[in-house]
C-alpha cells in the first residue's frame, strides 16, 4: 500500500489540528530566522553598544565587558522566538472562510520516515479517496499534515491571495505543498479570477522555490521595516496569470489533483 493525499475543504472537526500544524509550521522556520539575524549588522551594533554601557557607565574591566556578546546573542534569540510564537497564534486563530486541508493515508505500520513516505506520493484525490484505493483505506491511518487559505485581494479586483499555507515539517514540503497550491488556482479558476498572488519572506525559500515551479512570477521584491532602517525582512511578492496557468499546465508539468 502506497501513501496517497485527499485535498477537501476544511470542516469544523479540523480546527485543533489546524492550529497545531500552522504553529508548529511556523516554529520550524524560527531557528533559521535566528541564525540570518546573528550576521546582521544589528547583531554588531547591540554588541558595541552592549560593551560601551558596561565600561563607561558600571565600570567594568574592558575584558570582561565580552560578556556582552552571550547577552546580545539570547536576547536576539528571545526576540526571533517571541515573535514567530506570536505570529503562530495570531494565523493559527485567524479565521478563515476558503479553506483546504491536505489529508495522508498512509500504512498503519511503515519502516518509512514520514519525509520519505510524503516525498513518494504519486496520488492525490479532490475531496474524497478515489474508488481504486476505497479497500485500502480501512487498513490505512489518515492525518492532516497541510492546509492552505485563499481570500479575496484587497488591492486588485477579481483576484485572490494565497494566505495561511502551513505542511507539517514532519513531512516533506513537496509534493504535499504542490498539491495544496494547485486546488487553490483550480478554485480561483473556476471562480473566474483572472490572477492569484501571495508574499514569502527571505527564510521561506523552500517555499518559493515551490510557487516559481508551479508557474508564478517574483512581480516585486521590497523590504519590511522591523527596527527603522536597521533591522529589515526581505518580502518577494509572487502572483500568476491564471489564464496563462490554464494554458501553460502541461508544459510546466503540472496536474490539478483531481481524479
Amino acid at each position: 500500500m502506497k501513501p496517497f493525499v485527499v485535498i477537501r475543504k476544511h470542516e469544523n472537526q479540523d480546527n485543533v489540528a489546524l492550529q497545531s500544524l500552522i504553529r508548529e509550521f511556523v516554529m520550524s522556520g524560527a531557528w533559521d530566522a535566528f541564525v540570518s539575524c546573528l550576521f546582521r549588522e544589528i547583531t554588531l551594533q547591540l554588541i558595541v553598544l552592549g560593551w560601551a554601557l558596561m565600561f563607561i557607565f558600571f565600570g567594568i574591566p574592558l575584558y570582561m565587558c565580552a560578556i556582552a556578546i552571550p547577552c546580545v546573542v539570547l536576547l536576539i534569540w528571545f526576540t526571533v522566538y517571541g515573535s514567530y510564537y506570536n505570529k503562530s497564534t495570531e494565523l493559527a486563530l485567524r479565521p478563515s472562510k476558503l479553506c483546504w486541508v491536505a489529508e495522508i493515508y498512509e500504512p498503519m505500520l511503515s519502516a518509512a520516515s514520514s519525509k520519505a513516505q510524503a516525498s513518494g506520493i504519486e496520488r492525490c484525490f479532490s475531496d474524497r479517496p478515489g474508488t481504486e484505493v476505497e479497500q485500502e483505506v480501512g487498513r490505512m491511518r489518515k492525518k492532516i499534515i497541510g492546509t492552505i487559505s485563499c481570500r479575496s485581494h484587497l488591492a486588485m479586483d477579481n483576484a485572490g491571495f494565497i494566505t495561511r499555507l502551513a505542511v507539517s515539517p514532519k513531512y516533506a514540503l513537496s509534493p504535499v505543498t504542490d498539491y495544496l497550491i494547485q486546488r487553490v488556482l483550480q478554485h480561483a479558476t473556476d471562480s473566474q479570477l483572472y490572477a492569484v498572488e501571495t508574499v514569502t519572506s527571505e527564510c521561506d525559500q523552500d517555499v518559493r522555490e515551490i510557487y516559481l515551479k508551479i508557474g508564478f512570477n517574483i512581480r516585486q521584491v521590497y523590504h519590511k521595516q522591523i527596527i527603522g532602517n536597521t533591522l529589515k525582512v526581505m518580502k518577494s511578492q509572487l502572483g500568476i496569470d491564471l489564464h496563462e496557468w490554464n494554458q501553460n499546465r502541461e508544459e510546466i508539468n503540472v496536474e490539478v489533483p483531481i481524479e
